[in-house]
């Protein structure tokens, strides 16, 4: 663990931890050649030997040589030599989270115009087959020229790469609130799956809640599978080609979902272009799935309750 102070391979001091997590730990950290901030990632060296571990840093490693935007912080130094780590380009900014705590909600003109920057960065991201799969206001910063910039791709996943089995969650990636029913199924996750989570968060931003919410994880991701959000009929003046923006992104079924980002950021620059025909379009839920779905919704339940028993035990040896 790096310590605040600490200078890292001559060159990076470590100004205060940002995150540690199962696979590794993050910081921010000053480049002392260019004087720049920059956001350090190191993996736990005792990971490394997991070949899901080092599979997912190799990952991000190659997400980070080819991603290049001005919405994306780019890799700035990168080493898989020991020890390995990844040094990202700081974004500016304010959390979209700590935004979404201080206001409550947003206006629809500054959703569309964020949203539809966002979309055009995962166009890019999408072309390029990478693919976030966490879309969530905690990965992103509201930078100040007003772009969200994309944070953490952690769990993002490369077209072409190799299925690894992680451990804890089985292959099940992404955060309830915004993850798509492909995911939910078990699925890697594509570039719809990350237009779910964008409709998700535009629903997010505009009523002041995730479409779907609940007590624990299996609750709302079975609502994914087969409730309905609360029309977004109640806020007042929102333009029905909004309504129908968020309506198409957010259909069970991959396969009724806009064909990619760019098409929805249009859409969503332009309201009048949307096809209000999704407002009223029903969206059956997924009963012939589920049967799966709940398989992979047990991993999170045994998880809880193994946690649970842990604790008990724990209290009863202190006694």
């Amino acid at each position: 663990m790096l310590e605040t102070g600490t200078v890292f391979q001559d060159r990076y001091k470590i100004l205060a931890p940002l995150g540690q997590g199962g696979f590794g730990a993050t910081f921010l950290a000053q480049d002392l050649e260019s004087n720049d901030k920059v956001v350090m990632k190191v993996p736990h060296i005792t990971q490394l030997g997991d070949p899901a571990v080092y599979e997912r840093f190799r990952r991000e490693v190659a997400i980070g040589k080819l991603l290049n935007h001005s919405d994306v912080p780019v890799a700035v130094a990168i080493s898989e030599d020991n020890p390995p780590y990844l040094v990202l380009k700081y974004a500016e900014g304010e959390s979209l989270a700590k935004v979404l705590e201080e206001k409550g909600r947003l206006s629809a003109e500054e959703v569309t115009k964020m949203v539809a920057n966002l979309l055009d960065a995962l166009h890019y991201c999408h072309e390029r087959g990478v693919y976030h799969r966490d879309i969530k206001p905690e990965n992103l910063v509201l930078g100040p020229d007003g772009h969200l910039k994309i944070l953490d791709f952690g769990i993002a996943l490369m077209e072409g790469s190799p299925r690894v089995t992680w451990r804890g969650f089985s292959g099940l990636m992404g955060t309830p609130e915004y993850m798509a029913p492909e995911q939910i199924k078990g699925e890697r996750g594509c570039a719809k799956s990350d237009i779910y989570a964008v409709g998700c968060l535009i629903y997010h931003l505009l009523s002041g809640s995730p479409p779907f919410t609940g007590d624990n994880p299996l609750t709302i991701m079975y609502q994914h599978m087969t409730k309905d959000p609360v029309p977004l009929t109640s806020l007042k003046g929102l333009h029905p080609g909004i309504r129908a923006v968020v309506s198409r992104a957010l259909r069970r079924r991959k396969e009724e979902r806009y064909e990619s980002a760019e098409q929805m950021a249009n859409d969503l620059r332009v309201p009048d272009n949307a096809d209000l025909g999704w407002l009223d379009k029903p969206d059956p839920p997924l009963a012939a799935v589920l049967p799966t779905a709940k398989n992979n919704l047990l991993i999170y339940g045994g998880a809880v309750v193994a946690a649970v028993v842990i604790v008990l035990l724990l209290m009863l040896l202190r006694k």
